[in-house]
C-alpha cells in the first residue's frame, strides 16, 4: 500500500500461506509440547484436531525438529538462539522448499500427512478468501488518521505482517518490523489501536 505523492510506506500481509499453516497444523495435529519463546504462537484454531499419528516417545524428537522449522520459516538469519535447540536452517531459495532436509523425523511425519494438510488448508484459504476479500481498507485508514492526528505525512516505513489462525490474543515481534498477528485480533476491534500505537512509534 502506498499513497503517491507522500513519502512512502508500506504494510504487507502475509495470510492463508501454506508453509505457515502447514507448520501449525502439524503441531496440533500431533499434539507437540514445543517449548515456548517469543516466536511461538498459541494453538491452531483447529476443531476437532486430527488424531495424532506419531508415537509418545517420538514427539520429543519432533517437537525440537518443529522449533527449529518454525523459527526457519519466521526469523531473521544469525540472530543469536538458545545453544541447546537445533540451528535453524533456511525454508527459502534452498532446492528443500520445505526447509525439512535437515529435520528427517519431521520430514518424514509431514511427508505422511501433507494430503491432510493440504485439504485443510485449500479449504480454509477458499473460506478466507470468500469472507475477507476484497480486504477491508482499515489499515490505510489507520494510517490516514494518522497523518491527519500529526498533522503530517507519516514517516517511510515497511511493516510486515504475518497472519496466523491461532488461539491467542500476543501481536509478536519477530525482527525489524515483522510481527506475528493472531487472525483473531486483526480482524477484530483490538487491531486499529494497535496499529495507532505503532504507528506512534515509527511514522
Amino acid at each position: 500500500m502506498r499513497q503517491a505523492g507522500k513519502p512512502s510506506w508500506r504494510i504487507v500481509v502475509r495470510r492463508w500461506e501454506q508453509l505457515f499453516d502447514c507448520a501449525l497444523w502439524i503441531r496440533a495435529a500431533e499434539r507437540l509440547d514445543v517449548p515456548a519463546d517469543g516466536v511461538i504462537p498459541g494453538p491452531l484454531e483447529l476443531d476437532p484436531a486430527p488424531a495424532p499419528s506419531a508415537s509418545r516417545a517420538a514427539r520429543g524428537q519432533l517437537a525440537r525438529e518443529w522449533w527449529g522449522w518454525w523459527h526457519s520459516l519466521v526469523d531473521a538469519p544469525g540472530r543469536d538462539r538458545d545453544p541447546a535447540q537445533p540451528v535453524p536452517e533456511p525454508a527459502y531459495d534452498t532446492p528443500d522448499p520445505l526447509g525439512l532436509a535437515g529435520r528427517p523425523a519431521l520430514s518424514a511425519l509431514v511427508a505422511r500427512r501433507w494430503p491432510e494438510v493440504r485439504d485443510w488448508q485449500n479449504e480454509r484459504t477458499r473460506s478466507g478468501v470468500t469472507e475477507h476479500l476484497p480486504p477491508p481498507l482499515v489499515d490505510v485508514q489507520v494510517v490516514q488518521d494518522f497523518e491527519r492526528a500529526v498533522g503530517r505525512p507519516a514517516r517511510p516505513f515497511d511493516v510486515e505482517l504475518i497472519v496466523l489462525p491461532v488461539r491467542d490474543d500476543v501481536v509478536r515481534w519477530v525482527f525489524d518490523h515483522r510481527y506475528l498477528v493472531p487472525e483473531r485480533v486483526y480482524d477484530g476491534p483490538a487491531w486499529p489501536p494497535w496499529l495507532r500505537d505503532l504507528l506512534g512509534r515509527i511514522g
